[in-house]
């Protein structure tokens, strides 16, 4: 009977651990235009072998070193992330190169000694042009560039007229220099001497 519990042991140290698999939901197959930012999600699914899902899984996106390619928001051509509750990761706001062709998002999947790859298929288009969604959030990036830029403008011209007005009104921005105090040396007339009455 021992022996037998020894052997079943010995067994399930054999056995690899529970294999991952990465299911892509959304993304695969897209069309990207060249040289522009998309808000298009690349999103996958981390399950383990008998399909439940799988969090606190660290996946991480990969795109070429070199050809049709592109970079996150962090400027790098890679990401990790971790997976949420229903075992979900993805990745968006990539900006893409001028190499229009097709290319191979790498995603891999990580969690103990468990792991999966796979590549998310992608093309960079030379017709296709920005979605309403990538034109509008260019909008707004724009829009936030200008209104910060108002706002400086704004902070100088206040300050030019607090200076004006610290000058006494004046309207010329130079600020007048503070008075300064003339001494003069102290000078001995011509001496008299008076003696008696006069």
């Amino acid at each position: 009977m021992r022996f037998v519990c020894l052997l079943a042991a010995a067994v399930c140290l054999a056995q690899p651990p529970d294999s991952l698999r990465i299911e892509i939901r959304e993304g695969a197959g897209a069309a990207v235009p060249r040289n522009a930012l998309s808000s298009r999600r690349f999103v996958v699914a981390v399950t383990d072998a008998s399909g439940r899902p799988v969090p606190q899984a660290t996946v991480r996106f990969r795109l070429p070193a070199d050809g049709p390619s592109g970079m996150f928001s962090s400027g790098m051509t890679s990401e990790s992330i971790l997976t949420d509750d229903k075992g979900l990761a993805w990745v968006y706001g990539i900006r893409w190169n001028d190499t229009p062709g097709p290319l191979e998002l790498r995603v891999s999947a990580r969690t103990g000694e468990r792991s999966a790859e796979t590549v998310i298929p992608i093309e960079i288009s030379a017709t296709a042009a920005p979605s309403r969604v990538d034109r509008q959030s260019a909008k707004v990036r724009g829009a936030s560039s200008g209104k910060k830029w108002f706002i400086l403008a704004a902070v100088g011209a206040g300050a030019a007229a607090g200076l004006a007005f610290a000058g006494g009104g004046s309207s010329s921005s130079t600020v007048a220099a503070p008075p300064t105090a003339i001494v003069t040396p102290p000078s001995i007339g011509n001496p008299s001497i008076v003696i008696g009455k006069p």
